[in-house]
């Protein structure tokens, strides 16, 4: 949906997202807002299970020491698998979904992200009828916009910007289609 305002936008960009560019973004999204709670409580775990070998230590007999202590390494074990897994699941989703075209159009005060064309699904059968929209439905999802304010953060990687909103939300902006003055106009957009 055009809301009439495209010739306000200091940049309009369309880029794909490869399967390896969005394994290394999603890991440094990880790292900035999962890691450091997943390794806080894999400490304390670890903690609590010195503490528990110190017990069972003391007084060999202990037998709740010791399933104590199993319990904290299954637990640190679990903090520690966890978001590996979590990120393998989501990037072999990513790969099986293809490569769809997204747009990015930054305006002065707000930030529009949208999906332009989805992939083509390497497993569709030839034989399968095409799907034929009306002129006035459009099949791709709205544009979400995303306004400039505190929650809006961007950080800048080798290859990637990670557009931040909030700390459940994410986009990935590669910038090897970027020219340098569009790579300032992205470095600008969350100040």
């Amino acid at each position: 949906m055009r809301d009439g305002m495209e010739e306000n936008y200091l940049l309009e960009k369309e880029y794909t997202v490869s399967y390896d560019l969005f394994r290394e973004a999603y890991r440094a999204f990880q790292k900035k807002y999962i890691y450091p709670k997943s390794y806080l409580f894999m400490g304390l775990f670890l903690i609590l299970a010195a503490d528990f070998i110190y017990a069972a230590v003391k007084d060999p007999g202990n037998v709740f020491a010791y399933i104590l202590i199993a319990a904290c390494a299954a637990f640190a074990f679990r903090e520690w698998f966890n978001p590996r897994k979590m990120r393998n699941n989501l990037v072999d989703a990513v790969r099986e979904m293809g490569e769809p075209v997204y747009k990015i159009c930054i305006a002065g005060d707000y930030v529009d992200i949208s999906t332009v064309k989805a992939p083509v699904s390497a497993e569709s059968d030839d034989n399968d009828e095409d799907i034929d929209f009306p002129d006035d439905i459009d099949p791709m999802p709205e544009h979400t916009r995303l306004e400039k304010n505190g929650d809006l953060e961007i950080l800048e990687y080798d290859s990637f910007f990670l557009l931040l909103s909030g700390k459940n939300v994410f986009y990935i902006i590669p910038k090897e289609d970027l020219t340098e003055k569009e790579l300032e106009i992205v470095r600008n957009c969350a100040s």
